[in-house]
């Protein structure tokens, strides 16, 4: 009922501020920004039960233009994200999301060297992993606030856009039940805050007509969240996660044929360990180090074909390899086994989108969704299955 009440109040938001950002503005003073998504379908998972998924976000923002120089944009951000088959490894299927995102960009254009941009952004997501778990009491519910500051330059036929980022990320219910059972009695600690980080990251992205390009740094310092140990206590040292990403994407039209190819490959480091334990209490728990080391490769298509001015067949193909570098995988009873975890996951959607309106696009598509991995321990978390998903999507983009 809560989340019924939720989307219409979505829905109620969106058809009140839409006419107001599109209306006529000054000109070349002061552009709306307004963006709508609403998405709502059946999930037919192999393992579990069948579930309603549904999806909504808007973006309301403006962009000043105070000078020939100097422009100013805003953004506020609100979405909520419902129970879905597209998850991300070590998410539940039934986990919820609520999301607010407030961005400010100033912009200025500087002689020779090019338009200085600068950005601060507070974000701020609670999470349910169920229905019975409350909002607000989610284990990684966070808080964001951050800037970053970059120069977008044109280099021959390309627009490039070197940059450097600051977040302070915090997690105000994270605790760690291996701490608590370990400290015990009155010093037992359950209060939040034990992966509060700050993340440094620098990037460069360029842009040239059709094809894009990015690559990315990121150093995540946790502020109280020690390495485990072979031991089984918590040594001095931090934990710290390194990850580096690189990715492309194209857009080509040939007739009445469309493609957009992507593809990224991530790598990350960390410092952490993992300890096993078969049972409360054990002595003797297995250690695995460099336990969240992981290389990654994403690649997905989509492909259109335009039958009238308005209507299209739409076809899309997502791929996702996930190596851990360390980890071992685990059979049916949990115990390790030789070798290292692989999981695979992909999906095949295929539908027909149609623009009603200049602003607006329907699209009603049926996705399968392949999950595969030498991880075979799933008491908690599905890696191997199948899934098929039926939706109708809503867009309204003026």
């Amino acid at each position: 009922m809560k989340e019924s009440h939720i989307k219409i109040k979505f829905l109620i938001y969106a058809l009140l501020v839409c006419p107001i950002l599109i209306s006529q503005a000054e000109e070349n003073k002061f552009v709306p920004y307004y963006q709508f998504n609403f998405s709502e379908g059946l999930s037919m998972p192999s393992k579990g039960d069948f579930f309603a998924n549904h999806e909504v976000d808007t973006k309301v923002g403006a962009q000043w233009a105070a000078t020939d120089r100097f422009k100013l944009f805003g953004l506020y951000d609100l979405s909520y994200e419902g129970p879905g088959l597209n998850r991300s490894e070590g998410r539940l299927f039934t986990e919820r999301a609520i999301r607010h995102s407030l961005m400010a960009e100033p912009s200025y254009e500087l002689p020779i060297i090019g338009a200085l941009k600068t950005r601060v952004f507070g974000i701020f997501e609670k999470r349910r992993s169920g229905t019975n778990e409350l909002w607000g009491k989610g284990l990684y519910d966070y808080k964001a606030y951050g800037g970053s500051l970059g120069i977008e330059r044109k280099v021959s036929d390309w627009r490039i856009t070197p940059s450097v980022r600051y977040t302070l990320m915090k997690f105000p219910n994270y605790t760690d039940l291996l701490r608590e059972f370990q400290s015990g009695g009155l010093t037992a600690e359950i209060a939040g805050g034990l992966i509060d980080q700050k993340v440094y990251g620098a990037g460069i992205f360029a842009t040239r007509k059709n094809i894009t390009f990015s690559a990315d740094y990121n150093q995540q310092n946790f502020n109280k969240e020690k390495v485990v140990e072979s031991n089984g206590t918590y040594g001095s040292s931090n934990q710290q996660d390194k990850t580096i990403g690189i990715s492309g994407e194209g857009e080509y039209t040939l007739w009445r044929f469309t493609t957009i190819p992507k593809v990224s490959i991530n790598l990350k480091r960390s410092n952490q360990n993992f300890l096993k334990f078969a049972f409360f209490g054990d002595t003797a728990p297995v250690f695995v180090a460099k336990n969240y080391d992981y290389n990654e490769i994403k690649a997905a298509s989509t492909f259109l074909t335009r039958l009238t001015q308005r209507k299209y067949i739409y076809t899309g193909l997502d791929l996702n390899w996930r190596n851990y570098t360390n980890r071992p995988p685990r059979d049916g009873s949990g115990a390790y086994i030789s070798g290292k975890q692989k999981n695979f996951w992909a999906a095949y959607s295929f539908g027909f989108r149609w623009k009603s309106t200049e602003y607006t696009t329907w699209t009603l598509a049926y996705s399968f969704v392949f999950a595969s991995s030498n991880m075979k321990f799933e008491s908690f978390i599905p890696y191997n299955y199948t899934g098929q998903m039926i939706g109708m999507y809503f867009t309204v983009n003026p």
